[in-house]
């Protein structure tokens, strides 16, 4: 039986938010159990994101600026004031290439990676995003992004007027416009970016599929024609046991997207059935001593798509904001006193040569080259040919094996000869048919061209006979005399070609 695992971050009891609440991070060790650092920041943080293979920690703050901290060197990077007020949301795309930004002051900024990150642009102020999405008329409360890698991919981003946005990042264009029951206050998207999930206030949950029965992604999301028209969900609600259990506060999928699990205000976590919509069960014998902001799925050993950077960070450096901003690190060059404390693991062929080809297959983009061979070893075994091999080695088929199509026993030369000599039997009946076919068709032309010179013939006696009956005054009764020898004429024609 699978078992998945997933983490629960607990904030503090509701209470009236202090200037004395300390501006710092927490770093925890989840192999060691054990509390490996803890960060102090100048600004409250408010949201956070990993990037780059989780070796950039990225932080929205109460005042609007974020925060992208390297783990590995220690090396932060700090925006200007973009938003106004509070960062609410942090997402990174799939390629680790954008980073959307959204805050309370109702406008979403789409920042480049690897140009915040890039030493050209070290102790600068002009780090500003490459796009600017202000279609919102409310704070931004929630926000998620696709799992694509493509130039498709969208940005699904929920605000407090009860309205969610679906657009492009790439061009900051809205592509679709849905009007929600109640103020949100959390979203997720599904792993295969076909439904998205919503908690409300109420503590409710909504599912609402983003293509309809029969749809394709681009009749849905990327029509022009239906862009400017809102569409209200017609999905129910999915309401828990317990009224009292408060607002829902975070939401995440399990690993086949087929349960739902959702944080709750009141330190409750419950489980939904994605399919049927009802409550399972609460995942907590009792509540949790505050409300649950985060919830995230561990990835299953064995199970992640992602393909291994080959270094591990197994200590973390604090971050020391201004260390590499030197003039030596002018024209994007990397400053001498840089330096990464990481692990180097084993080389990634090394790691896949000892997986076998189911598990090869599962995290490969395409079918892998062992399991290529393998088939073509067993068509060329279908065929006769010879013994087939995989990397080398022949290969041994087990006792439930059988060819689909079963050859003749006999020697290879026998067998070849034999085949020759049918294939030269079928090739002179079809020269024969052939030859038949060349003298029917000579014999057919001889005989119209003996036709046609004979009508020729006929015709220019009958035209010098007409001539001479005009000069002589009597032109009747030559035609009809003309006539019957010509008609004579045809029957002994006829009768020499019979």
């Amino acid at each position: 039986m699978l078992t998945e695992h997933f983490v629960a971050a607990v904030g503090a009891s509701t209470k009236k938010v202090s200037t004395s609440i300390a501006k710092d991070a927490s770093i925890f060790f989840r192999e060691r159990g054990n509390q490996e650092a803890t960060v102090p920041f100048t600004e409250r943080v408010t949201c956070l994101a990993l990037a780059c293979d989780d070796a950039v920690l990225v932080l929205g703050t109460a005042e609007g600026r974020l925060l992208l901290w390297e783990i590995a060197s220690g090396r932060q990077v700090t925006t200007a004031q973009s938003h106004l007020q509070a960062v609410t949301g942090l997402v990174v795309d799939a390629a680790s290439n954008f980073l959307i930004s959204s805050s309370l002051d109702s406008t979403c900024h789409v920042w480049s990676i690897p140009a915040l990150l890039s030493f050209a642009n070290a102790g600068t102020q002009a780090l500003s995003p490459v796009h600017s999405f202000s279609a919102h008329r409310s704070a931004v409360r929630a926000m998620a992004i696709g799992h694509s890698e493509s130039f498709q991919n969208i940005v699904f981003t929920a605000a407090e007027d009860k309205t969610c946005l679906v657009w492009d990042y790439q061009t900051c264009t809205t592509l679709r416009t849905y009007l929600l029951p109640y103020v949100p206050t959390t979203m997720t998207v599904g792993t295969d970016d076909r439904a998205l999930f919503f908690g409300y206030e109420n503590g409710s949950v909504q599912r609402i599929d983003l293509y309809g029965p029969g749809s394709t992604p681009i009749d849905t999301l990327h029509d022009n024609r239906r862009t400017q028209a809102p569409l209200q969900p017609k999905s129910k609600l999915w309401e828990p046991s317990d009224k009292a259990i408060g607002a829902t506060c975070s939401l995440t999928l399990s690993f086949d997207s087929m349960t739902l699990l959702s944080g709750h205000e009141s330190g409750a976590i419950l489980s939904w059935d994605v399919v049927t919509g009802q409550m399972k069960s609460i995942l907590t014998q009792g509540p949790l001593p505050g409300p649950v902001h985060n919830l995230s799925m561990l990835p299953i050993p064995d199970f992640d798509a992602k393909t291994s950077s080959g270094i591990r960070i197994e200590a973390v450096t604090k971050p020391r904001f201004g260390a590499f901003q030197a003039a030596d690190s002018d024209h994007g060059a990397v400053p001498g006193s840089y330096a990464l404390n990481v692990r180097l693991q084993a080389p990634a062929s090394s790691v896949e040569s000892k997986q076998s080809l189911f598990q090869q297959s599962l995290s490969a983009p395409c079918f892998p080259a062992g399991v290529l061979d393998e088939g073509l070893g067993e068509l060329a075994s279908w065929t006769g040919g010879p013994t087939p091999t995989i990397n080398g080695h022949p290969v041994d088929h087990d006792e439930d094996f059988m060819a689909l199509e079963q050859t003749e026993s006999g020697p290879p030369d026998a067998m070849a000869q034999q085949q020759v000599i049918e294939l030269k039997a079928q090739l002179d009946a079809l020269r024969r048919v052939q030859q038949t076919s060349f003298d029917k068709m000579e014999k057919v032309q001889v005989e119209r061209k003996v036709l046609l010179q004979r009508e020729h013939d006929r015709m220019v006696r009958q035209a010098i006979k007409g001539a001479a009956a005009k000069v002589n005054g009597s032109g009747t009764a030559p035609m009809e005399s003309d006539s019957d020898e010509s008609e004579d004429e045809l029957m002994d024609s006829d009768e020499d070609s019979n």
